[in-house]
Order: structure tokens, then C-alpha cells, then sequence
């Protein structure tokens, strides 16, 4: 019995791990000067997962690389910025979840957090129904949102089967 309990237990930390951010890009507005830019990338080395930040204080540009299995979700980021008194314009992000929903109303539920996006082409209608119900990684812009909100909007470039 033990052998049946370790091995379900494997199989799902597994699919677990295989769904998260991957890669956040993320423009700071107002972040002007040294100090401002170490603020941030403190703030960012904060959020557990968080694998490597490069700051750029000349285009505004913060990249974050997550680990693998992390359980990071994009609040933490946005937070991260409005802490700090400064403004986060839209994302590019690279993500891995489960597609559901329908050939008109996409979802991707990102497993072990609570976000999930409605989709929709950045460009062109690419069909991604042949998807539905897989596991994917989402390259996609995630729009400016309020303070203290997260759109549930990603407007994706590609989305292909997670291998």
C-alpha cells in the first residue's frame, strides 16, 4: 500500500512542477536611479521561486527566471513594484498550465497557484483547440492592471503542448 501512496504522491508533485511562471518580463515605470532599481531587485529576490533578476534602470526592464516548480504567482510581482511606489506597465511572461474552457473561450489555469487567464491572440486567430485540456506553455503579454489588481486577460504570441 505504501508503494501505491509514494507513487501517486510522485505523479502529482510531478504535474505540479510542470506548471508555473517560467520567465517575467516586466517594465518599471520610474525607476530612475540606482537605488531605486537595487529596491526593486531586492524585492523581487523576496518572492520564493524567484531564480534570477536583472534589472535594467535604463529601459525600466526587470526579467525574473523562476525555478522549476515554483509557486509564485503574479500579484507577488505586481506588489513587488507598487511597494516600492512605482508603476508596472504590461508583462511578458512565459507560463505553464493546463488549457480548458472552449475553441472560443480559451482558459489556462496555471496548477499550484490560483491564477487563470482568459486567452486571446495577440494577432491573427491561431486555432489552439487541439489543446484543450493539455498541458502548455503560454508565451504571452499580460496587460496593465490597477493597483492591486492582476488582469485575467493574457494576450498570447504562441502556445504550445508542454513536453
Amino acid at each position: 500500500m505504501k508503494k501505491i501512496s509514494a507513487s501517486g504522491f510522485l505523479a502529482l508533485s510531478t504535474f505540479a512542477a510542470h506548471a508555473e511562471y517560467q520567465q517575467i518580463n516586466l517594465t518599471v515605470f520610474g525607476m530612475d536611479c540606482a537605488p531605486c532599481a537595487h529596491a526593486i531587485h531586492v524585492s523581487m529576490k523576496g518572492i520564493q521561486g524567484v531564480n534570477a533578476v536583472d534589472v535594467d534602470l535604463n529601459t525600466g526592464l526587470v526579467s525574473i527566471k523562476l525555478a522549476p516548480g515554483n509557486n509564485a504567482i503574479m500579484r507577488q510581482f505586481n506588489e513587488a513594484v507598487e511597494k516600492n511606489g512605482f508603476t508596472h506597465k504590461d508583462a511578458n511572461v512565459i507560463v505553464r498550465g493546463q488549457l480548458s474552457g472552449s475553441a472560443q473561450a480559451p482558459f489556462l489555469e496555471v496548477t499550484g497557484t490560483k491564477d487563470h487567464y482568459a486567452l486571446t491572440p495577440l494577432t491573427g486567430g491561431v486555432d489552439i483547440s487541439g489543446l484543450l485540456g493539455k498541458a502548455v506553455v503560454v508565451d504571452a503579454v499580460l496587460p496593465q492592471s490597477g493597483k492591486g489588481k492582476v488582469s485575467d486577460t493574457l494576450r498570447y504570441k504562441s502556445v504550445t503542448e508542454a513536453k
